[in-house]
């Protein structure tokens, strides 16, 4: 059972078996108890059936979680230290390890999450890949229409049953597979659910959704769009993901949530088969993530809303305890803060730091939590109950993503309010929102930070941006949604191309903006400011 400092999942399931969730999770408990570096797994398809359940806060993440304190979860992984959960690969390279996560078809309902991992050290997952089944997901052809219904040919392979859910539903062209349009329906998804009325047909009775439609196209949709994490990582610093693939996820697909220092590369979101979307909600989140974070090669195709989104919460200024100590609120889950670090106090478009001399958690508030902080200088004399502030250990100190694509996005292709970012030699095509989205969100979820000190070079966009968000169109966009001013600074645009698209660069809340040796082609407006409030652009 224990070689060579390996745990052999094969000593506790086999891939063929009905349920392998707790020989899986035997395997792994016994490699943390005995301190096994690896957790090997064979070549097949494991499918997890049973599951724990978890205390924790982790599913409390935006307006729409709710206050969900537990989470159902097939393979937990706590605690541990240097540990690798290690699958077989092909030929080709490509993961032979199927992780199946179990869908008991339900509409809009949580479902477990195939991998849940917390307060983890050096923690690696490689070659592994994730899936539901029956899938999430459908597709098929529209061969019908009229003014209150369509009905679609499901395609081969594709899970076609009476009342399934309608929810992030998405139009794609026959021809190309390329994303069009705007999404026909969001998270509440339609008035209505699918009807079965042959082997292989859907009707769906809904005028909205037939209003949008056109015979022909081909059309995705999911069996529900709740805030839930297929595999989730909190707390685990120096993770390293190398060679995973999702094929088919609900809610979000990955979430690493106030980890230090990721490594990733080869990390695919794809469809298999005849499936056009991977997932109903963002492919990879970064949550409150701090320290070096270096992404290559990553693939993220055919997601509603984001590819991959950088962000952490303002925390708003309660009170004022004495000269040089605050209280303060922050949004949905508890992030420890660090002694050393900053806190940064805004005030329009002015900020100023404050070093932290230390902190203490003063427990839950509804909605979020408290934080009770000291600090090594007088507090700034414009800092006021409600006044915007925010933590730049919540922040990374650098993110890195190079050699990567972003197709077929119901949403942004990266979605950045963070500081210090590189975006270098990747991919934007037929992204529904801008390709990169730079800016910050305060009214509905509070997300933070301002994009500042960012470079994003020698890219290539595609079809970008033809829906708007936040008011921001084209390939890239500079927008915060709930600011008006120049927030977003420092902002380096070189070497990239835009091509088949309405508007190049929609530089809106923006400042420090250099634009040069990008080419254009097919593209209507190569720069778009607003007047009064977008500051310097040095455009060539």
């Amino acid at each position: 059972m224990l070689s060579d400092k390996s745990i052999y999942v094969k000593d506790f399931t086999r891939p063929s078996e009905e349920d392998s969730a707790a020989g899986i999770r035997e395997a792994i408990s016994t490699a943390i108890e005995v301190g096994a570096e690896r957790v090997v797994f064979e070549p097949g398809r494991y499918r997890l059936v049973s599951v724990k359940l978890l205390r924790t806060e982790g599913m409390v993440h935006d307006a729409g979680s709710g206050n969900q304190q537990s989470k159902e979860c097939h393979l937990p992984i706590n605690d541990a230290r240097g540990l690798t959960l290690q699958g077989a690969v092909g030929e080709d390279g490509e993961p032979t390890t199927v992780l199946v996560g179990y869908n008991d078809e339900a509409i809009h309902g949580y479902l477990p999450s195939i991998l849940w991992c917390e307060n983890n050290e050096n923690l690696s997952l490689l070659n592994l890949a994730f899936t539901r089944e029956p899938e999430f997901a459908s597709a098929g052809v529209v061969i019908a229409r009229t003014d209150t219904s369509i009905t679609v040919r499901v395609f081969d392979g594709n899970p076609c049953h009476e009342g399934m859910g309608t929810y992030c539903m998405n139009r794609l062209d026959p021809i190309t597979r390329a994303l069009i349009g705007e999404s026909v329906t969001y998270g509440g998804g339609a008035d209505s659910s699918w009807k079965q009325i042959g082997e292989r047909t859907l009707v769906l009775n809904s005028e909205s959704v037939a209003s949008k439609v056109r015979l022909g196209e081909h059309l995705s949709w999911h069996q529900g769009a709740q805030t839930d994490f297929q595999t989730y990582f909190a707390r685990c610093n120096h993770l390293e993901l190398n060679n995973l693939r999702v094929m088919n996820a609900n809610g979000f697909a990955m979430l690493a949530e106030s980890c230090r220092h990721i490594t990733a590369d080869r990390v695919v979101f794809k469809p298999d088969g005849n499936r056009l979307f991977t997932a109903p909600r963002d492919a990879w989140k970064l949550f409150k993530c701090s320290g070096r974070i270096e992404i290559s090669r990553m693939y993220v195709e055919g997601v509603r809303m984001d590819g991959q989104n950088i962000q952490s919460n303002w925390l708003f200024f309660a009170s004022r305890l004495s000269p040089r100590e605050a209280l303060f609120f922050g949004k949905y889950t508890f992030a420890a803060l660090l002694a050393g670090s900053h806190i940064e106090f805004y005030n329009g478009e002015h900020m100023e730091k404050r070093v932290i001399a230390g902190w203490s958690h003063e427990g839950k508030q509804e909605g979020g939590h408290l934080y009770r902080v000291q600090f090594t200088q007088d507090l700034p004399e414009f800092a006021a109950e409600g006044s915007l502030c925010a933590a730049d250990y919540w922040e990374a100190d650098s993110y890195t993503c190079t050699h990567s694509a972003f197709v077929n996005i119901a949403g942004a292709g990266h979605l950045v309010r963070n500081d210090h970012v590189t975006i270098a030699n990747c991919t934007y095509r037929n992204t529904m929102n801008p390709g990169i989205l730079l800016g910050a969100e305060l009214p509905t979820h509070a997300e933070g930070g301002h994009a500042t000190n960012i470079q994003i070079v020698d890219c290539e966009f595609d079809h970008c941006g033809f829906h708007p968000r936040y008011g921001a169109e084209g390939c890239i966009g500079i927008k915060s949604a709930g600011f008006d001013g120049k927030h977003n600074r420092n902002i380096t645009i070189k070497g990239n191309l835009f091509k088949n698209s309405a508007i190049g660069v929609h530089a809106i809340d923006a400042d420090e903006v250099v634009v040069k040796n990008n080419r254009f082609e097919n593209v209507d407006q190569l720069l778009v400011v607003r007047p009064g409030i977008t500051g310097r652009i040095d455009f060539e």
